[in-house]
């Protein structure tokens, strides 16, 4: 009998607050510049051996199958049509301890930390945290999970992760801390500082130490050009970004564009989009923009901008929160999910959510969003 096996599951982006992709897995989402969450899950279990590792997705996430395959991890994909086929996995499998790892969460652990954990016997129900974070991270006695699974009522959640933290997250009889850094839990404040981190750290030997974790001592390559007239200070980019105005205290993605006379401020903003002439963006959270601007080029079609030129989005000192959401949005961030195009001379104000996919025409009737406002596509209305 083997001590351990890891399922890595897959069930989609959060649907609360609406500002994920549905169309794409978790694991495939961005984070610090060049990485997605699967990267993070690859490089904590790196070392781990063949046979013990199973990326387990819902049988709708198709392209997981070039993911895994593109990483050096050895692991099995499950594509499951039910959530309760996991049980057959499961009666099959052969190892003593299942850890059930959500590729919803990202962290960081120090090298070699989660693995050490996994080979040591375990309670029959043991929650991780990381860095005194909780995580809806279980290591369970496979025989104590397939009790509970075979025993819990039928209906309730349905998504692959949600019906198992619901079985589980009263009945872990202890929790162990991992060291390491907490990156995000399906929290927007998370998610934004989590990356503004790369501002502070840069140069840092703290910096330098976790990218060699995750690339394994090879630093991802590609061209970033700030044009003349561009300014960049105190900020981190990707390879694939164009600059032509203004950024500060920042984080831009592969495949972001800022033109001229465009300031970004203490913002971050993910792969994709395009910040048109003249906009002005402080402290934002801006999710990918999928498709023509992934090129990242402000002369070519592909760099057409979806945050429209003359904008205004947030503001440099504000404490607003969001009306909507005020757990997950507050100190003045504003957030605008994926794929959402800002009309020419819009204003959004600060503590405001715009959910994925918003088309201009929809914010055109409204010519500006107040402090705390939120708008989600109208096809989720």
């Amino acid at each position: 009998m083997k001590p351990y096996s890891v399922y890595l599951l897959e069930a989609g982006c959060p649907v609360e607050p609406p500002v994920f992709p549905r169309s794409i897995p978790c694991s495939q989402f961005p984070f610090w510049g060049h990485y997605c969450f699967y990267d993070f899950a690859t490089a904590n279990l790196g070392g781990a051996a063949e046979g013990s590792v199973r990326v387990v997705g819902e049988s709708r996430f198709r392209e997981l199958q070039e993911l895994v395959s593109a990483h050096s991890l050895p692991a099995e994909l499950h594509l499951l049509e039910a959530p309760g086929r996991l049980l057959e996995l499961l009666t099959a499998d052969q190892a003593e301890r299942v850890l059930l790892y959500p590729l919803s969460q990202v962290f960081l652990a120090d090298p070699g930390a989660l693995l050490k954990r996994l080979e040591r016997p375990a309670a029959e129900v043991t929650r991780l945290s990381v860095d005194h974070t909780a995580t809806d991270l279980y290591l369970v006695r496979r025989k104590t999970l397939l009790r509970l699974l075979k025993e819990a009522p039928p209906g309730g959640e349905q998504s692959l992760g949600g019906s198992l933290n619901r079985l589980l997250a009263g009945r872990f009889e202890l929790m162990e801390d991992l060291p390491g850094m907490a990156l995000f839990q399906n929290s927007l404040m998370q998610m934004y500082g989590g990356n503004l981190w790369l501002c502070a750290e840069l140069g840092s030997r703290e910096l330098e130490s976790r990218f060699a974790h995750l690339n394994r001592g090879h630093m991802p390559g590609g061209e970033i050009r700030i044009e003349r007239g561009g300014t960049v200070k105190s900020s981190f980019l990707a390879a694939g970004t164009v600059v032509e105005g203004y950024v500060e205290g920042s984080v831009l993605f592969p495949g972001v564009s800022v033109r001229k006379g465009a300031v970004v401020y203490q913002s971050i903003v993910m792969s994709g989009n395009c910040i048109g002439t003249k906009a002005q963006v402080s402290r934002a959270l801006i999710l990918p923009h999928f498709g023509e601007n992934s090129g990242g080029n402000p002369r070519s079609r592909q760099g057409t901008a979806n945050i429209g030129e003359d904008s205004l989005i947030g503001l440099r000192n504000s404490t607003a929160g969001n009306l909507k959401y005020p757990a997950q949005l507050r100190d003045g961030l504003t957030v605008l999910g994926a794929g959402v195009h800002v009309p020419r001379g819009f204003v959004i104000g600060p503590g405001c959510l715009l959910g994925a996919e918003v088309s201009p025409q929809q914010l055109r009737g409204l010519k500006e969003l107040r402090k705390g406002s939120t708008v989600i596509c109208s096809t989720e209305a």
